[in-house]
């Protein structure tokens, strides 16, 4: 076996390439298994979350607008109008009937939502007529640097508007300066929304449930 070695050092080395490349499969492979696993836990928690505000909201009280925290008092009520959405054919044009409390309200929480992900997945995820109603209620109910970035993604995502391109370094930028806004202000975002949602609980909250 030493002699081998010695007249043919091409096939240790041969060895330690093989070695080495399984070695890195296996480490790509633990990785990826590690990465799905996570993406697979996250799926069914927000899923489980989803399904607990369906129920919470199936029949919102006053009580429960008020007491509720403004961020997920705006997913709830989207929850709350995407169940009664879900029962006509048209989900187009029944959105579009939708006072507009509720057409703001139903918007906001699935920016709520999608812009946890970010900008960029927000508007790949979603598209006409809910983006530009997202705009509205984003200006109207959140404003501020939240509001002044949304729009520049909206502008540079929108395929109709033919005067602004998207460019990476833009959107790497309006990236960072989004999450900085998400991390400091969390919850305090959706304080006008909550507010303006209490203005029109007759909207949301049924004579059943008023207590």
């Amino acid at each position: 076996m030493i002699e081998s070695i010695k007249t043919y050092p091409w096939l240790v080395a041969a060895f330690f390439v093989v070695l080495a490349g399984c070695v890195f499969l296996w480490y790509k492979a633990v990785k990826t298994s590690g990465r799905r696993n996570r993406e697979r836990q996250a799926l069914i928690a927000r899923l489980e979350y989803e399904n607990k505000l369906r129920a919470d909201f199936a029949s919102p009280t006053q009580r429960q607008l008020a007491d509720t925290p403004p961020e997920q008092l705006v997913e709830g009520l989207c929850c709350h109008i995407q169940m009664a959405l879900e029962k006509e054919s048209g989900l187009n044009e029944a959105f579009a009937a939708l006072p507009q409390p509720k057409r703001w309200l139903y918007a906001l929480g699935y920016v709520a939502q999608d812009c946890r992900k970010g900008l960029e997945h927000f508007f790949r995820a979603n598209g006409k007529p809910l983006t530009p109603v997202a705009l509205e209620a984003v200006e109207a109910l959140v404003g501020g640097e939240f509001a002044a970035l949304f729009r520049l993604a909206y502008e540079a995502f929108d395929e109709e508007n033919e005067t602004r391109s998207l460019l990476k370094e833009d959107l790497v930028k309006w990236e960072s300066a989004f999450r900085a806004v998400l991390e400091e202000q969390g919850e305090a975002l959706y304080a006008q929304a909550r507010e303006y949602a209490l203005r029109h609980a007759d909207l949301f909250v049924t004579p059943q449930s008023q207590a």
